[in-house]
């Protein structure tokens, strides 16, 4: 039996990264991600022949071709990382600490938290970090400021032997739509991620056995070798920096051919460009129709949030038979495509009975992602059947029960909008548990009675 090779990381998170990379490619020039990889070795050599950090600073700047005499390197006491404003250290990671220091970029200074000799690599991997935002800031690239991107040009540009050793990430965060890949703030990349990036590094230079790999942790090397095999094996990715063609840019003709590509990736971030001034014509319609279809996750979850998009930007775009299918999908095996199908339907207007009914059924999940599109759909409803309140009252119950307040905003604007008392139904549901219903009118009083906007990480 024949089984096609799989990256190790989703389709969704596997094409954002190459995404990234493209990004990056663009702004500073594809041929530094396509340098040699550095050694473990010349790096550590080039730090203990004078143990001083302008050593490391100018082996990296002569691996970029990148002018590092304006850089300063400072030891300074420790700092909590910024929010903003700082690169390198900057942003938020979601695990148990940051880099050794952070990159300044005002005054092209990396402020090192320690004196290299106390720990030598993770001060090094401060230092390279710092050069690579340097060049990304020199450049104007918009996301040097971002720990996650300038973590992917280290790896990208051939750096990344040291960052591979240290951990930074605990655990990645999850986002309730995959589709939104500007959640902010993104950590540092996580194993997963790393992996991905590092198989990446070895294709992009055509190295199907890199020496450099058996550096690399065992929790990475493994993850790292299946993906660099399925690389080697199909392709499939929107970042070919041996082709050196520019992409983002590219026009609407080209961003819906790359739409009906036969790669996932290209597929997937091609929806994500998808723009239309008028109606679609009948290629383009049956395109993503053929897409909304696809039994890969990710593309169906970007060719819903295509069509939530295009409808937003031309009403006449989202056809009944599109309509139709977004219903369909509402009863999907993936909750992520459920949810998405859900919410995308109650903002274009196009819940019937049947949909209402299956948003009651969400909320009788233990997915808050599922919950919160099940809770989106009703609040946009002036009325609903029935047996849709008992579940509502339910949920309600069990959030204030649970002390999870997230949703009980949302669940007082859906009240709001389905009762013509809901004090008098708050006061009647809280009367076995008089200690929630503060809490219940407090929230109600406070909500408008228009719905909730959307989140943009929901």
């Amino acid at each position: 039996m024949f089984f096609r090779p799989k990256a190790n990381l989703s389709d969704a998170e596997k094409s954002r990264i190459e995404f990234c990379l493209q990004q990056i490619a663009e702004c500073v020039g594809f041929e530094r991600l396509l340098r040699p990889v550095v050694s473990r070795k010349a790096i550590f050599d080039a730090y203990e022949l004078e143990r001083n950090p302008q050593q490391v600073v100018a082996l990296v700047g002569e691996h970029l071709r990148h002018d590092v005499n304006g850089i300063q390197v400072r030891v300074a006491l420790p700092q909590a990382q910024s929010t903003g404003g700082g690169c390198c250290g900057g942003g938020s990671c979601d695990g148990p600490s940051g880099l050794a220091g952070r990159y300044e970029p005002s005054g092209r200074c990396i402020m090192l938290d320690q004196k290299l000799d106390s720990d030598p690599a993770m001060g090094i991997a401060t230092l390279i970090n710092g050069v690579v935002c340097d060049l990304l800031s020199q450049h104007n690239f918009a996301g040097a400021h971002l720990p996650e991107q300038v973590d992917l040009a280290v790896v990208g540009m051939g750096l990344g032997v040291i960052r591979n050793g240290i951990s930074l990430v605990a655990k990645h965060p999850v986002y309730w739509d995959s589709t939104q890949w500007d959640v902010f703030p993104r950590p540092f990349l996580d194993g997963k991620s790393l992996a991905y990036a590092n198989a990446i590094a070895a294709w992009s230079r055509d190295d199907a056995a890199p020496k450099w790999s058996n550096d690399l942790p065992s929790d990475l090397r493994r993850p790292m070798r299946k993906s660099l095999k399925f690389l080697l094996k199909t392709n499939d990715s929107f970042f070919q920096p041996r082709d050196k063609q520019a992409l983002l840019a590219q026009s609407q003709s080209e961003w819906w051919k790359l739409a009906a590509d036969s790669s996932t990736s290209n597929q997937v971030i091609a929806l994500r460009h998808l723009k239309s001034d008028g109606k679609l014509d009948d290629r383009q319609a049956s395109l993503l129709l053929d897409r909304l279809h696809s039994s890969n996750v990710a593309i169906t979850l970007n060719a819903i949030a295509a069509i939530e998009r295009l409808a937003i930007q031309q009403p006449a775009i989202c056809s009944e038979s599109m309509v139709h299918e977004l219903r369909s999908l509402t009863d999907h095996r993936d909750d992520a495509v459920r949810a998405k199908a859900m919410c995308v339907l109650a903002k274009l207007g196009g819940l019937d009975e049947a949909t209402v009914e299956t948003a009651a059924t969400m909320l009788e999940t233990n997915r808050k992602h599922v919950v919160f599109a099940g809770l989106y759909a009703l609040s946009t409803q002036d009325s609903v059947p029935d047996e849709v309140l008992p579940a509502l009252d339910r949920c309600f119950a069990g959030v204030l029960r649970a002390c999870d307040y997230e949703f009980i905003d949302l669940i007082s604007a859906a009240y709001r909008r389905l009762l013509d008392d809901p004090q008098s139904h708050f006061e009647e549901l809280f009367q076995s548990s008089p200690e929630h219903l503060p809490i219940a009118l407090e929230a109600l009083q406070r909500v408008a009675e228009s719905p909730v906007p959307l989140r943009r990480g929901a």
